[in-house]
C-alpha cells in the first residue's frame, strides 16, 4: 500500500537542506512525502502539518490510533547524522527530564517521540520575564546530565570531534583571532574530566517545553559527550540572541552565568569563556555550511568579555 504525505514542507527546511546537502538534499525533499507515508504505516500514526520551527529536520505532530500524541522526526542526509545520537540520549534517560523515545528507524533516519503537552517553549512561557527561565532551566539540566552508557556509545557524538572539525577555520577567511581564542578555551575545558558527561548538545529555551507529568521537558537533543559547560553556553548564547540589544542584557547574562556556575560548581568566568567559545563555534558552522547566510555574527561573542 502506497501512502504519501500531503502537507507542504516548511520553506526554511527546504532552504537549509538545499544549501547544506545540495543535490542530495533536493532529492531527499522530493522523496520526503513518500518517506513520511511509509513511516505512518510502519508506526500506525497519522502525521499532521509540520512544525514551522523544524528548520533543519522534518518534524511534525502525529496521532496514533489509540489517540497518543507523538512527534515524528526525520533527518535529511547531512554529512553528520545526529539523529542516532538523539535516540541514544533519549533511550538512556527513559523519559526522565526529556520526552520518551517511542520508536526508531535507523535506515530512514527517523524517530517517533512523546509529544509534550501543553508544549509551550521557555521563550514563549517567559516572554514577559526572560531571565526568569534560568532557574527552571538549571533544574532540567541537573536532571538530564548523565554518565555515558557504554552499551550505546557507537551512536554518541563527541564535542572533541566537533572541535576537531572547527580547526578547519585556519584554512579560511574566518576571523582567526576568534578561532584561536576559542581553541585555547577548549583546551582548558577538556582537562576538567570530572565535568565531562552525556549532555543535551542543543540546550536552549526553545528546546525546553512545558509538560503535564513534570513542569518542563527537554526536546531535540543532539546526544553529545562533552563538558557540561557546553550545554550552559548554548543556553546563555540563545538568551543573548533572544534579548540582544535590550537594556542591561550583559549584566543579566553575567548574573545568569554566575547562577549556572554556582549550580554546577564551575567558576563563572569559565562559564563565560565557554559561552564565548560556543558562540564562535556556532558562527563557524554558519560560515562553513551556509556561507550565503553568514552575517558576521561571530562578533556577538564579545559580550562575554573574556
Amino acid at each position: 500500500m502506497n501512502k504519501r504525505y500531503e502537507y507542504p514542507i516548511p520553506g526554511e527546511l527546504r532552504k537549509n537542506v538545499t544549501a547544506i546537502c545540495g543535490r542530495r538534499g533536493i532529492e531527499w525533499l522530493h522523496d520526503l512525502p513518500r518517506l513520511v507515508g511509509e513511516l505512518e504505516l510502519e508506526w500506525n500514526v497519522v502525521a499532521d502539518v509540520p512544525f514551522e520551527k523544524g528548520e533543519f529536520n522534518f518534524v511534525a505532530p502525529a496521532r496514533g490510533e489509540n489517540g497518543l500524541d507523538t512527534v515524528l522526526k526525520i533527518s535529511p542526509p547531512y554529512e553528520r547524522i545526529e539523529i542516532y545520537a538523539e535516540a541514544a540520549f533519549l533511550r538512556a534517560r527513559q523519559g526522565v527530564g526529556c520526552v520518551h523515545l517511542l520508536s526508531e528507524d535507523r535506515g530512514r533516519l527517523a524517530i517517533l517521540v512523546e509529544r509534550a503537552r501543553p508544549g509551550e517553549s521557555m521563550d514563549e512561557r517567559f516572554a514577559l520575564e526572560p531571565f526568569a527561565c534560568v532557574e527552571p532551566a538549571i533544574e532540567v539540566l541537573k536532571i538530564i546530565q548523565l554518565t555515558p552508557q557504554t552499551s550505546d556509545n557507537l551512536h554518541y557524538q563527541y564535542l572533541d570531534d566537533w572541535v576537531a572539525r572547527f580547526r578547519r577555520f585556519r584554512d579560511t577567511d574566518f576571523p582567526q583571532d576568534y578561532g584561536e581564542k576559542t581553541l585555547a578555551i577548549y583546551e582548558k575545558l577538556v582537562t576538567q574530566r570530572e565535568k565531562i558527561s552525556h549532555i543535551h548538545g542543543d540546550f536552549h529555551p526553545g528546546n525546553i517545553v512545558t509538560a503535564t507529568r513534570v513542569p518542563f521537558l527537554a526536546i531535540d537533543a543532539k546526544g553529545l559527550i562533552g563538558h557540561i559547560a557546553y550545554d550552559i553556553a548554548v543556553f546563555l548564547n540563545n538568551l543573548h540572541w533572544w534579548q540582544k540589544g535590550k537594556t542591561g542584557v550583559q549584566r543579566n547574562l553575567f548574573a545568569a552565568a554566575e547562577r549556572f556556575g554556582n549550580a554546577f560548581d564551575i567558576d563563572p568566568k569559565t562559564i563565560r569563556e565557554a559561552a564565548y567559545a560556543g558562540m564562535v563555534i556556532g558562527a563557524w558552522w554558519s560560515f562553513e555550511d551556509t556561507p550565503e547566510f553568514y552575517d558576521g555574527q561571530v562578533v556577538l561573542a564579545d559580550i562575554w568579555d573574556v
